[in-house]
């Protein structure tokens, strides 16, 4: 995904199809309660580290990030 088409995803906000997660140095419970809803829908995607509003305030901290993905597949 290029910077123009990211920056109009945060624009937009959140969709049935854009989820923003917060996730500090852990995953929150509701993004898999997200990934479900996707599941059984039209799929979608997740960005972690961006708050509601679609700002990105710290994004996911570089210590916590492989320990996110680990848990998170």
């Amino acid at each position: 995904m290029n910077n123009e088409k990211l920056k109009n995803v945060f624009a937009v906000g959140e969709t049935v199809a854009v989820e923003f997660k917060r996730c500090g140095n852990g995953i929150e419970s509701d993004t898999y309660e997200t990934v479900c809803s996707f599941l059984n829908r039209y799929g979608g995607d997740i960005f972690l580290g961006v708050e509601d509003n679609g700002e990105v305030r710290s994004g996911v901290p570089e210590k916590a990030a492989p320990d996110i993905i680990k848990n998170f597949i």
